[in-house]
């Protein structure tokens, strides 16, 4: 297929006469041939460029003078496909049709080229290129969850709670991540984890995944590009339109993992199915807002706000500075996996999660210490939260593990009755991807 025939017939995309096979097949060179996406991206900037002011007063008359001259202009097409004319005759056609019609500029990406991915990934890349020049940026977004928890965990029945960022690009970027409870800086060269809570500090490389999915927060780019990679590889739903001086993008993205067991279904955006709807201003396309809603049968649950986004602001050289002043141990992902080594292998996660609590039943915690580094450290409240909550507690049953979402280890069911006579059941998250390939609890508890 030659490309001046393809960018001939753009305009023919938007005609009902076509084979769906055939438009199909002229979809798929644009979205390879650099030349015919240009083409095509030339047609979508007039349509864009257009506005439905003009009001039909007579309808069925108005419209037949329309498809009257729609008409002609396809005779008068037909007889100068090899010249330089046609292409400014198929863009007044289009025009005619989008004024009369009275189609909003986004719509057109969606009702009439009929590829939304395609026209959301249009509008994603234009504003991934508007953001490339940034020197700083700050931004303000509320996430459903509470305080200490991990920085990607959610919670639809919880209160919203203020994530704040910092970040300055350079050839060195340095970042400033915080939540109530929890912070990460990045001064350049190292990443590292504050806890409020805890009695440690977590040092990292600067590409280590403190923020795990958040971390596309830290470049205004990177939410976008995330979003155009997943629209374009995973099943989604994209729509486009304008709302005044903005543009409006909503991706509709099932969740990411296995839910043969649902368990972890709705614990992280990535592992939940969400809506997510980004403000664009339609003239810079720059990003403006975003929100992120969980999907249910009832009622959609937003759990995620981004508020404020402030380009190029001055930000003070302290924000990226680590300043140990408590005096809290700062360990090394090097020594957290030295310390990891002293944990049990060789044995099923079920075994593993029986000894843990038996040994926390009995007060062992020279046994409970081996389950992670994070039991084992000065000054951890961690140990204490495990030891008020199981010390003297009976085991009654341990169940099969199974894995939900995109969890690196299993979960495994376990019930118990607690001093007071209580029984709890839950489900301990336990994980053995370290070098030495021991057993690590990580949650549930």
């Amino acid at each position: 297929m030659k490309c001046d025939l393809i960018q001939m017939k753009i305009a023919d995309l938007f005609d009902d006469q076509m084979s769906p096979e055939e438009k199909q097949e002229w979809l798929s060179h644009i979205g390879k041939c650099e030349d015919c996406r240009e083409a095509y991206e030339d047609f979508l900037a007039l349509a864009t460029s257009l506005r439905p002011d003009l009001k039909i007063s007579d309808g069925e008359e108005q419209i037949n003078k329309i498809l009257t001259e729609i008409e002609k202009e396809r005779t008068v097409v037909k007889t100068l496909r090899a010249s330089g004319i046609v292409w400014h005759r198929i863009l007044r056609v289009a025009a005619t049709i989008v004024i009369v019609l009275g189609v909003a500029a986004g719509i057109i990406y969606l009702t009439t080229f009929r590829n939304p991915v395609q026209a959301a990934g249009s509008l994603l890349e234009k504003s991934i290129r508007a953001m490339i020049s940034l020197k700083s940026v700050y931004m303000v977004f509320a996430v459903r969850t509470y305080a200490n928890e991990n920085f990607e965990s959610i919670d639809q029945t919880a209160g919203f709670i203020d994530f704040k960022i910092w970040k300055e690009f350079g050839t060195e970027p340095k970042w400033r991540f915080d939540k109530p409870g929890r912070s990460i800086i990045m001064d350049g060269q190292s990443q590292y984890q504050l806890n409020q809570s805890g009695g440690y500090v977590l040092k990292g490389a600067p590409e280590a995944g403190f923020v795990g999915w958040m971390k596309m927060f830290l470049e205004p780019m990177k939410i976008l590009e995330t979003e155009l990679s997943f629209a374009r590889s995973n099943p989604s739903f994209c729509t486009v339109k304008e709302k005044g001086d903005q543009l409006e993008l909503t991706v509709k993205a099932t969740a990411q993992g296995n839910f043969s067991n649902p368990y972890a279904l709705n614990a992280t955006i990535p592992e939940a199915n969400t809506r997510r709807v980004y403000l664009f201003d339609k003239d810079s396309h720059m990003l403006k807002a975003l929100s992120v809603y969980v999907e249910s049968e009832q009622e959609d649950i937003c759990v995620l706000k981004l508020t404020e986004i402030t380009v190029d602001p001055t930000l003070p050289d302290s924000l990226f500075v680590f300043g140990n002043r408590n005096g809290k141990p700062v360990l090394t992902l090097e020594e957290w996996d030295q310390a990891a080594a002293r944990g049990l292998k060789d044995i099923s996660s079920e075994e593993a999660v029986r000894i843990f609590l038996t040994a926390c039943g009995k007060n062992d915690w020279k046994t409970v210490q081996r389950f992670s580094p994070l039991f084992s450290l000065p000054g951890s409240n961690t140990l204490k939260i495990i030891q008020s909550r199981f010390a003297g507690s009976r085991l009654l049953g341990i169940g099969t593990s199974f894995t939900s979402g995109i969890y690196a280890g299993v979960y495994v069911p376990y019930i118990i009755q607690i001093k007071s006579g209580a029984t709890i059941e839950g489900n301990m998250a336990i994980r053995k991807d370290n070098p030495y390939q021991t057993w690590n609890i990580d949650g549930g508890y």
